[in-house]
């Protein structure tokens, strides 16, 4: 068994706490159930499971996880997707395996939606102790977001996908990000930020692959922190400085101390101390799902930060 030590800088064990919801069931990874369970059950054990989220499961899969985790007892918190096709049917089969379930918990629920109608479904049949995660058409971000903070929900961004085009823009994850900042709106993130910084890399893992430039987790991040920040503070957020950063391709631009962090990446460096960003990563810019747990750690060893 590995032993749990921290050997990343005080900052960086912040702001990587509990950061990447294990999803190897999904695209790229495509894993089936028993090796993405498997997986799981070895990152719990992993030197560096601080950075371990929750386990990313389609609730329509329950069944399969079920006969999977046979061979342990211990509870797991489980991140939901409910399929908009199947919403009511698929909210009580949510509530009746964490009633049922030894230890296990479905505490967050993760729900696409295009429509008032498909949010007020969820609500009026979400199971008690769980919290939604919207994701919302981008294009029209300005208007969902501040009706998810209005009923007490959190937001979604899909940041990539296996195809290029899957990839919003810069100025979008930006505009996204400060503007539930400016609401108070925790998010979490999804889909191709298996990459500590921007970069331009394959879109799966077929030796084929097309490549395209991919957002990086310290760039959407460190951009949530200057946002909250800044908002936090009664300041306007500084929309250029999020898009700088979001562009920022050098991993030099991040120093990661025992005190702050510290990106120099704009014309100004920027700091962000280590309680501002334990506050950011516990109330707003919650985690960020990856079908590997593993590669963003690797890439963090070479850029000798852990």
């Amino acid at each position: 068994m590995e032993i749990s030590v921290r050997t990343a800088a005080a900052s960086l064990s912040v702001f990587l706490d509990h950061i990447i919801d294990y999803a190897g069931l999904f695209a790229p990874a495509s894993l089936d159930m028993t090796t993405s369970v498997n997986n799981y059950s070895r990152y719990l054990m992993h030197a560096q499971r601080w950075a371990l989220g929750r386990f990313v499961l389609p609730v329509a899969r329950l069944g399969e996880f079920r006969t999977a985790k046979h061979f342990s007892t211990d509870g797991w918190q489980i991140s939901g997707i409910l399929s908009s096709a199947n919403i009511e049917s698929e909210l009580a089969f949510v509530s009746e395996f964490n009633l049922h379930a030894s230890g296990d918990r479905i505490d967050i629920l993760e729900v696409r939606v295009g429509s008032l109608y498909e949010i007020d479904q969820v609500r009026q049949n979400q199971p008690p102790g769980t919290t939604v995660f919207y994701e919302v058409p981008l294009p029209r971000a300005d208007e969902f977001l501040p009706i998810l903070r209005h009923i007490g929900a959190c937001a979604k961004l899909r940041t990539g996908g296996v195809v290029a085009e899957a990839i919003p823009a810069i100025e979008h994850v930006s505009a996204f990000i400060a503007r539930c900042a400016e609401l108070g709106l925790p998010f979490k993130a999804t889909a191709g930020l298996h990459h500590p910084v921007r970069c331009t890399r394959p879109l799966t893992y077929d030796l084929n692959s097309s490549e395209s430039a991919m957002h990086g987790f310290l760039n959407m991040f460190t951009a949530a922190a200057i946002a909250w920040a800044a908002s936090h503070n009664g300041r306007a957020v500084p929309r250029l400085a999020l898009e700088t950063c979001f562009a920022d391709r050098d991993r030099t631009n991040w120093h990661f101390g025992e005190d702050a962090l510290t990106w120099t990446g704009d014309d100004e460096p920027i700091q962000i101390d280590v309680e501002s960003l334990r506050v950011m990563r516990s109330k707003f810019a919650l985690s960020f799902g990856s079908c590997s747990f593993e590669e963003p750690l690797v890439e963090l060893r070479e850029f000798d930060l852990l």
